[in-house]
């Protein structure tokens, strides 16, 4: 994914943010930094955060909320579409964009 590709997709996943119920609202910002990384790439300084959120991507961090962003994060940076249902309970239709 490039740039350009990337910016309709930061469009749609912005306000859903917003009006998300948390652990959605998790797993959209951790998507959002996933493509952000995927982009731009993972920065020596952040390479550790990197390696940490993938582990988690399929959970056991003990906390929802951060499976829920790693999971985003991992989806994002996979260039993967977005979760559907039953986490989701409107389709983001980002696949068409991208």
């Amino acid at each position: 994914m490039d740039k350009k590709v990337s910016k309709p997709i930061f469009i749609i996943i912005d306000p859903l943010i917003d009006s998300s119920n948390p652990l959605r609202a998790e797993y959209l910002r951790g998507y959002h930094r996933g493509i952000e990384a995927q982009v731009y790439g993972v920065s020596d300084e952040l390479l550790e955060e990197h390696r940490i959120l993938i582990d988690y991507s399929i959970g056991g961090s003990g906390d929802s909320y951060i499976d829920s962003y790693a999971r985003g994060y991992h989806d994002g940076f996979e260039g993967k579409t977005p979760e559907r249902p039953p986490l989701f309970s409107e389709s983001l239709n980002i696949a068409s964009i991208v």
